[in-house]
C-alpha cells in the first residue's frame, strides 16, 4: 500500500523506514523545508543506528514532502508528530490536533488517520470532538509506538506488541484494518478502545520508570552498606514475575519519554482526584537521585563533606546523551548532575561522542570538550554518566596523565576496573563495593 506519515521526527522516520520494509510505500511529510531538503539527500535529521543507511537504502520506497495533504491513492495517513510540554504541563495535543484536523478536511469516510503520537488521557476524546459526528469524516484509531530510542528499528521489526485503538463503533473495523499492514511482523496484538490503549501506553513507560528508580534506591542502600547492586538484580530478575530487565543502576532515566509520561500520569490522577502515591513518587526518586549522585561524588572528593567537596573542584563529565546510541539529550540525567555539580560550586567539562551540540543548545553555559582526555585535564575526578561503547576501552594511562586528580566515579559500571587501577586511578562505582 501507499501510505502517508506526518512528522519526519524519530517516531516518524522509524515508522516510515518500518512500514517500507514491510513493503509499502511511504511519503513522508513535514513542515521543516531545511528537514525534507536533507531526507531528500538521504540526511537524517536525528542520530538513530541503521536509520540513514536504511533511508538511502529503500530508495523510492521513500519520498519526502512538506505537502501535508496525502496523495489520491493514500487510504492510511499516520499522524506522528511530538506532545511536547504545553502551558498545561506535558503531552500538549497541539501538534496532532493540527494534523489530524488537516487530515479530517482532507480526506473522506474511506480514509483512515492512525495517531501514533503519544496522547494524554484527555486525548481520544480530543479527537472524537475534532472529527465531530459527521458520516463523511475518515476513521480515526490509535497506534502508540513502543520503541527504544537506540534499538528503534529493530523494535519496529520485533515488537513486544501492536496496539491498536479505536476511538468509536464505527472505527472498529479500521482499527482492524491497521493491524493488517504490520503483516509480516510476529507479535501479540491487542485491538482496544482508544481510551484503554491511551493507558497501555502510559501505563507502560512509567511502570519502565519506577523500575529504574527502585533499581537506583536499592544501589544506593547498596551503597550504604556495602551490598553488590547487580548482584541483587540478578537476584531480583530470577523471580519470573519481577524479571530482570529495567534494574540496572545508573544516573537515573532520561529521554522524551519516561520523564515527561511519569509526569503526565501523575498529573492525570491529580486532576481526575484519584490518589497515586506510587505514581507520583516515580518523578521525584528519579530527581532526588541524581542529586544523591552529586552528593556522593563530594563526599568522594572532600573526605565525607558532602556537597562542601565539590566547591571548587573541576570534573571531567563523559557522556551528555540521556543514553547511549542516541543523540537525545532531553531530560538527560548527565545534564541534571552537571548542573547539580555547578550548583555546588564545581567547574563541570563534559564531553558525548554523538551529543555536544544538542547539549550545548539545552545548557549553553555548559563547557565541552572534543575527547574524554581534553575532558579529564586537570580534573579532580571523572565521572561516566552515559554507557558508550567507546568509554568501555579508554586510554586509561592517558587519562590519568591528564588529571590532576585520581578519582573516576562510574554511574554505570562499564569501567574495567584493573584498567583504572592499572593506571593509578580510584575507581569508585555507584552500587557496588
Amino acid at each position: 500500500m501507499h501510505l502517508f506519515l506526518v512528522g519526519a521526527g524519530h517516531v516518524g522516520l522509524v515508522t516510515a523506514v518500518g512500514m517500507a520494509r514491510l513493503g509499502h510505500r511511504v511519503t513522508v511529510a513535514d513542515i521543516d523545508a531545511a528537514r525534507i531538503d536533507g531526507l531528500r539527500a538521504g540526511r537524517a535529521p536525528l542520530f538513530e543506528p541503521g536509520l540513514e543507511d536504511a533511508i538511502r537504502e529503500l530508495g523510492d520506497r521513500l519520498a519526502f514532502t512538506t505537502e501535508t495533504r496525502p496523495p489520491d491513492d493514500v487510504r492510511h495517513s499516520f499522524v506522528a508528530v511530538g506532545t511536547p510540554y504545553g502551558p498545561d504541563g506535558p503531552l500538549a495535543m497541539d501538534y496532532v490536533l493540527a494534523a489530524v484536523g488537516g487530515l479530517i478536511d482532507a480526506c473522506g469516510p474511506e480514509h483512515t488517520v492512525v495517531v501514533r503520537s503519544t496522547l494524554p488521557m484527555a486525548g481520544p476524546d480530543a479527537l472524537a470532538a475534532l472529527r465531530g459526528d459527521g458520516a463523511d469524516s475518515p476513521s480515526i484509531v490509535t497506534n502508540p509506538e513502543f520503541m527504544r530510542e537506540g534499538s528503534a528499528l529493530r523494535d519496529f521489526e520485533k515488537p513486544g506488541r501492536v496496539v491498536v485503538g479505536w476511538l468509536a463503533e464505527r472505527d472498529r473495523a479500521a482499527a482492524a484494518g491497521v493491524l493488517e499492514l504490520y503483516a509480516g511482523i510476529d507479535a501479540p496484538t491487542l485491538v482496544a478502545d482508544a481510551r484503554s490503549v491511551a493507558l497501555v501506553k502510559l501505563a507502560s513507560n512509567v511502570f519502565l520508570a519506577m523500575k529504574v528508580a527502585y533499581a537506583n534506591e536499592l544501589a544506593r542502600l547498596a551503597d550504604a552498606f556495602g551490598a553488590d547492586a547487580p548482584l541483587v538484580a540478578d537476584g531480583l530478575g530470577l523471580d519470573g514475575r519481577i524479571g530482570r530487565a529495567f534494574l540496572d543502576a545508573g544516573p537515573g532515566f532520561g529521554g522524551s519519554c519516561l520523564p515527561e509520561q511519569a509526569v503526565a500520569l501523575a498529573g492525570i490522577a491529580a486532576a481526575a482526584g484519584v490518589a497515586s502515591p506510587l505514581i507520583d513518587s516515580v518523578a521525584i526518586s528519579n530527581h532526588t537521585h541524581q542529586a544523591a549522585i552529586a552528593t556522593r561524588l563530594g563526599e568522594l572528593l572532600g573526605a565525607g563533606r558532602g556537597r562542601e567537596g565539590l566547591r571548587g573542584s573541576r570534573i571531567g563529565l563523559l557522556g551528555l546523551a540521556f543514553k547511549a546510541n542516541t543523540d537525545d539529550v532531553r531530560q538527560s540525567p548527565a545534564l541534571a548532575i552537571a548542573a547539580e555539580l555547578r550548583a555546588a560550586g564545581a567547574t563541570v567539562i563534559a564531553t558525548d561522542p554523538r551529543a555536544m551540540e544538542q547539549a550545548r543548545r539545552a545548557d549553553p553555559d555548559l563547557a565541552v570538550a572534543a575527547t574524554p582526555v581534553l575532558a579529564a585535564a586537570d580534573a579532580d575526578a571523572l565521572l561516566i554518566a552515559t554507557e558508550w561503547p567507546e568509554y568501555r576501552t579508554l586510554h586509561w594511562s592517558e587519562i590519568a596523565a591528564a588529571m590532576r586528580g585520581d578519582l573516576v566515579y562510574d554511574t554505570r559500571g562499564i569501567a574495567d576496573p584493573a584498567d583504572v587501577a592499572g593506571a593509578g586511578l580510584r575507581l569508585e562505582r555507584l552500587g557496588r563495593p
